[in-house]
């Protein structure tokens, strides 16, 4: 699998511990990312709402979605590589994944 950014998409949860540690991650690199293909940069999907979440309402997806309400984390950060990636589960509007980004930046300057 080789999602592109806006992406949503299954993978192991370095945050977790347990047996269940996969959770939906949301590609936000674009191709300049220098080992683009292979390697991402994702936030985090979670059921749990916290006050700098933002909210993946059902306007947001262009196609495919989660099963229940969910929320990205841009501060949790994960790179995955492409061999972790479990599932594909849909994609977000690259206004939604500007959001995200902008959102992420805040953390980091």
């Amino acid at each position: 699998m080789q999602p592109e950014r806006g992406d949503v998409v299954r993978s192991s949860d370095p945050f977790k511990l347990g047996t269940d540690r996969q959770r939906p991650w949301l590609i936000v690199n674009n191709e300049t990312h220098p080992f683009d293909g292979e390697q991402y940069i994702s936030v985090a999907i979670s059921t749990k709402a916290y006050d700098d979440s933002l909210a993946l309402s059902d306007d947001v997806w262009e196609i495919g979605g989660v099963p229940r309400a969910s929320y990205v984390a841009p501060w949790a950060v994960h790179s995955p590589r492409s061999e972790d990636f479990v599932a594909w589960q849909g994609r977000v509007t690259d206004a939604f994944v500007e959001q995200v980004v902008t959102k992420l930046e805040t953390y980091l300057r």
